[in-house]
């Protein structure tokens, strides 16, 4: 059992880190695939029951097959070894080898990524890898990418990511093995894959025979796909765009030309989407002709390419990319005597397409779906960040590596052309954002939330019964306001201006106050009026212009020269002007008042009129001026009264008596009897 273990003259070999030898190889059986990582299961056979797994674990292992063309390497990472028992001959170990891409399968990440093509994306992803391997991955591509605004890995693997996205755009990828070493090799044109040459077909009952790889089963196959795909997409910064694309497959058999209908198919411009049905439609014609083989071909691995020649088959002379590989090696078993090997004993399987068809993958990988809402913080620079369309940036909780989405639309209340409503979240607001059709990379903001930091505007629950709206003044401190009270018996409006407030009516406003209205005006205030005013005053009426105090003292001294007129305005039945009860308006200037019509004016009074002036009272009059009194006029002048006429005055009482005096110094003293009556009478 302590025995040495050697396997250089052996048709299969295995070489690990432990050392040569340490494992020797038994058996090999693995599968690899166009588009997925392959799979060894390696039984090897050890002197020691002991062996360093943490040092094994996570290495490259090489498989080497011995075949009539030369050495065939099978190298992978070992990602599990268990120790399977002990037989005649040592210890058996099973390991299992996997290509560096699969521990991107180990590591789940979500992670945002602004403004790059698919090639960026996938070197920027890989690139933590790209020690286990030298080069890890190599890319072959001749197509064009577009720049992608945004790409979210959401709660996914990087492996699983980055299968997604090469899937999308349609790259392929496949290994490239070496001794120690393999490379993950990225393509978009089958043509770039390469060839082992010819492998020539020899029937199974001759087979044996033949010293060269070759098989010895073929089957070709036909499938019925979809023959025609429709998509169509939707652009919101170009709504009325046509986005409806469709692409025919050619196949001739019945039923060739079945559709399939796709919403959305992922592009922004119907060239794009043209180039995305495409895509869809050669996925389809790639799955239409395969081929099933048999045979000993070590050299042919998935992504590389095979000519079949040998005998008559359907398909000879062509030549074929193959899709997957499943390989079958055993060696002979230690201690038997032998010198190592009892023969040949390799197989393989294969499944493989024609090269003159299309080669894209198929959508396989799952797409994450966000299920349900999530909230996440508004970013930016300075207060209040967004574009043309309101679109804000946002930070997820989930985001460790502290980036931001892509501009993200936020949902309003009303939007029309020119018209609805709209309101700008602010940097350090925590935000509802959901995502259409649940796509990661397709984000929108459709509420707000309070939270510990950002609290609400009014205590709760103490005002629950209350309603607002308040905003923020922007680069400084203030609001603006529109609340509501539902309390009963404290039901209110409530709304606060900031700095100014505009209203503008283009026809008609009417406004009803159910009992008292007061408004009070911090600085001038002026009425236009086009029309008419009217105004209609049930109780009293009063205008005091001046502050306050001194409309008081300009009452008081009124009322005191009123006081002393009591008398007088009694007789006349004139209303005390302080003791109003209702139906009047009063009238208080605190300094100057002037009034000027520009062709008439009219006053009626319908009982008393008083004018009191405190100092001088002047009247001028341009040309007539006429003073009807219905029933008695008095006139009380404290000192001197004065009467000026530049041509006559005529006084006349009744039909019989009048005084005329002229400008002339005429006199004349007319009545049916006169009376002179006076202590003294003096003559010139």
């Amino acid at each position: 059992m302590n025995a040495p273990l050697r396997q250089s003259e052996r048709l299969g070999r295995l070489a690990t880190v432990l050392g040569p030898d340490t494992l020797a190889l038994l058996r090999f059986d693995g599968t690899d695939h166009l588009n997925e990582v392959f799979e060894y299961r390696v039984e090897a056979l050890a002197t020691r029951d002991d062996l360093d797994f943490d040092a094994l674990i996570g290495t490259h292992a090489t498989v080497e097959i011995e075949t009539r063309d030369g050495p065939q390497p099978f190298d992978g990472i070992v990602t599990q070894a268990r120790w399977a028992g002990v037989g005649e001959n040592g210890h058996r170990y099973d390991l299992t080898l996997r290509p560096w891409f699969w521990l991107a399968s180990r590591r789940r990440n979500q992670r945002i990524f602004h403004d790059k093509t698919v090639i960026q994306i996938l070197q920027d992803l890989l690139a933590d890898y790209a020690q286990l391997g030298d080069p890890a991955v190599e890319f072959q591509l001749s197509q064009d990418y577009p720049v992608l605004e945004y790409t979210v890995q959401y709660r996914e693997s990087d492996l699983d990511f980055a299968r997604r996205q090469m899937e999308r755009h349609g790259i392929s990828f496949h290994f490239r093995h070496a001794m120690g070493s393999h490379t993950l090799v990225l393509t978009d044109d089958v043509l770039a894959h390469e060839t082992v040459g010819l492998r020539p077909f020899k029937r199974y009952d001759g087979h044996h025979q033949y010293e060269q790889e070759h098989f010895w089963d073929w089957v070709p196959e036909r499938n019925l796909t979809t023959g025609a795909i429709r998509l169509t997409d939707y652009n919101f910064k170009k709504p009325e765009q046509a986005m409806e694309v469709d692409r025919l497959g050619d196949a001739a058999h019945a039923q060739g030309q079945i559709e399939s209908f796709d919403y959305p198919g992922d592009y922004l411009t119907q060239d794009l989407g043209r180039i995305v049905a495409g895509l869809r439609t050669s996925q389809e014609r790639g799955a239409d002709r395969r081929n099933r083989a048999v045979g000993d071909c070590a050299s042919l691995r998935a992504g590389k390419r095979v000519t079949l020649s040998g005998d008559r088959v359907p398909g000879t002379g062509e030549t074929y990319l193959c899709l997957s590989a499943s390989h079958h090696f055993v060696t002979e078993a230690y201690g038997s005597g032998g010198q190592g090997s009892d023969g040949y004993a390799f197989t393989g399987s294969y499944a493989l397409m024609p090269d003159t068809a299309p080669m894209v993958p198929p959508q396989r990988t799952q797409v994450p779906v966000v299920h349900g809402p999530q909230t996440a913080m508004v970013v930016g620079e300075g207060e209040i960040d967004c574009d043309e369309y309101g679109r804000i940036l946002v930070r997820f909780h989930w985001d460790i590596s502290g980036a931001h989405s892509m501009r993200c639309r936020v949902s309003q209340n009303w939007a029309g052309g020119g018209w609805g409503g709209i309101v700008i979240p602010r940097i350090g607001m925590e935000v509802v954002v959901e995502f259409l059709e649940g796509n990661p990379d397709k984000p929108l903001v459709t509420g707000n939330v309070f939270n510990g930091k950002n609290g609400v505007p009014y205590e709760l629950p103490k005002h629950k019964t209350r309603s607002t709206f308040r905003t923020n003044t922007h680069q400084g401190k203030g609001f603006n306001e529109l609340r509501f009270e539902d309390q009963k018996g404290e039901e209110e409006i409530f709304m606060h201006a900031q700095k100014d407030m505009n209203l503008e009516i283009l026809n008609d406003r009417a406004k009803e106050v159910g009992r008292n209205q007061a408004e009070v005006v911090g600085n001038d205030k002026s009425i236009q009026v086009v029309g008419d005013h009217d105004e209609l005053v049930s109780g009293n009426m009063s205008i005091a212009v001046g502050q306050n105090p001194l409309s008081d003292l300009l009452r008081s001294k009124s009322k005191l020269l009123f006081d002393k007129l009591g008398t007088a305005l009694g007789k006349m039945k004139i209303p005390d002007p302080f003791n109003f009860t209702k139906g009047n308006f009063q009238l208080f200037v605190e300094k100057n008042r002037s009034e000027i019509v520009g062709i008439g004016s009219s006053e009626i009074v319908g009982a008393a009129k008083s004018i009191m002036v405190g100092h001088t009272f002047q009247t001028s009059v341009g040309k007539s001026h006429s003073l009807i009194v219905r029933g008695r006029a008095d006139t009380d002048i404290g000192k001197i009264h004065n009467i000026r006429v530049g041509d006559q005055l005529t006084i006349k009482v009744g039909e019989h008596s009048m005084i005329t005096m002229s400008k002339e110094g005429d006199v004349v003293i007319q009545g049916k009897h006169i009376r002179l009556k006076a202590d003294k009478i003096s003559q010139n």
